[in-house]
């Protein structure tokens, strides 16, 4: 299991536009393993257009893991700690008062994996609630994620510019532009 796993929101526009991905830090989140990484230094950045936002505690992360051999599984949800910069960036993390939590689950994944890597499997996912500012976004409109690994690092630029249109193509809409208009009000 690798980062990339880590963030279908990111893994999204990756599939979708690879020109507007950089490479050399999908590379790097590709060689992070989720079961080593200190959870407390990832952090990502979104510049999100104008007219768009995420829902109050719109962003969740998703830890699953399953051992056959064991019978046992477990999966706990964690809403993500929002922030927004100077600049308009929103970033995700963690909430510090979850890393305890989240640091056990990983040690017990990592004995699962170690002691029968064929029993045991997991999932790890991010799933985020956009909203509508004002009219709501364009099509036209871009976003552009970095993300940082650890605490104080730098945020690294991993989507360059991708537009709203290619994720809703990505996501195979039959309507973007009607799909567009039923995103919820952004609540302040």
């Amino acid at each position: 299991m690798n980062l990339l796993n880590l963030f279908p929101m990111l893994a999204l526009p990756l599939a979708m536009s690879c020109s507007k991905v950089v490479m050399t830090t999908a590379a790097i989140l590709g060689a992070t393993s989720p079961m080593d990484a200190d959870p407390q230094g990832f952090e990502v950045a979104v510049t999100l257009p104008s007219a768009t936002g995420v829902q109050n505690d719109g962003a969740h992360f998703i830890v699953g893991m399953e051992n056959a051999q064991l019978d046992e599984s477990f999966e706990r949800t964690f809403i993500l700690q929002q922030s927004e910069t100077r600049d308009g960036k929103i970033l995700f993390r963690v909430n510090p008062d979850d890393l305890d939590e989240l640091r056990a689950l990983q040690a017990k994944a990592k004995a699962w994996e170690m002691a029968d890597p064929v029993a045991s499997s997991g999932s790890i996912s991010v799933f985020v609630s956009p909203c509508a500012i004002g009219d709501g976004p364009n099509l036209d409109d871009t976003f552009s994620v970095a993300m940082r690994t650890q605490v104080d690092g730098a945020f690294l630029p991993l989507i360059r510019g991708a537009s709203i249109e290619d994720v809703v193509n990505a996501l195979e809409s039959e309507n973007p532009q009607e799909d567009l208009k039923r995103l919820p009000q952004c609540k302040s």
